[in-house]
């Protein structure tokens, strides 16, 4: 089940991406909402409940205004991010099937300009993703507002960046072997992380508060 709850994601990403313009934001806004549903899911299995496919869109019907206003700044963020990297340099040329010295040079030579506003867009986009990583989940679980789960997440990948460090390395291997043979394997990454993702949220939030009591 979750290999189907992986492929639609997957699914409505790809069929999104083919609206001009409009479909990468749309999907950008809405995916909070599907996490969430997803989210959801992981609490189902973990209290013995049966997941199925109504998960995916679950967080519809859980304050999806405060999940949608979490995509939006995560949207506004990678905007931000995006200018920073290509506002003022040249795009990436497309090498061709079968390139020339000449086209490897002038890729090569556009990254290299390209070095410093992509050190800069990673270093903008640390913190927003720190923002929005539990965000959806402090919404559905605890109620919270869009700002004060941000304002949460933040303060909990700060106060474990170590762990949060190690995690987002092995998370980004994980995700470019995945996506390298035709996006086919990100059916399987993609369960691991969401369950992940979960598992440290109960770990921070949940267990945490549990511990104190």
């Amino acid at each position: 089940m979750w290999v189907a709850l992986s492929v639609a994601l997957v699914f409505i990403w790809l069929l999104l991406l083919r609206i001009p313009k409009l479909g990468p934001l749309l999907f950008n806004l809405l995916f909070p909402v599907f996490f969430a549903g997803l989210m959801l899911g992981c609490r189902a299995l973990e209290q013995g409940k049966k997941l199925d496919m109504s998960y995916l869109f679950a967080g519809f019907r859980e304050n999806a205004s405060a999940l949608v206003t979490v995509g939006g700044i995560y949207l506004v963020g990678m905007l931000i991010v995006l200018a920073v990297i290509f506002g003022s340099s040249d795009a990436l040329p497309k090498l061709p099937e079968k390139p020339t010295p000449e086209d490897v040079a002038m890729f090569q030579n556009t990254l290299k300009k390209m070095t410093g506003p992509i050190l800069s867009g990673i270093v903008l986009y640390i913190p927003l993703m720190m923002l929005t990583w539990f965000a959806p989940l402090l919404i559905i679980f605890r109620k919270m507002p869009a700002l004060a789960a941000l304002k949460a997440s933040f303060t909990a990948c700060i106060q474990n960046i170590g762990a949060f460090t190690l995690y987002g390395t092995v998370i980004v291997v994980l995700w470019i072997a995945a996506t390298l043979p035709m996006l086919i394997g990100l059916v399987v990454v993609l369960p691991v992380i969401f369950c992940s993702i979960y598992a440290s949220y109960m770990d921070i939030f949940e267990r945490g508060d549990e511990a104190t009591a």
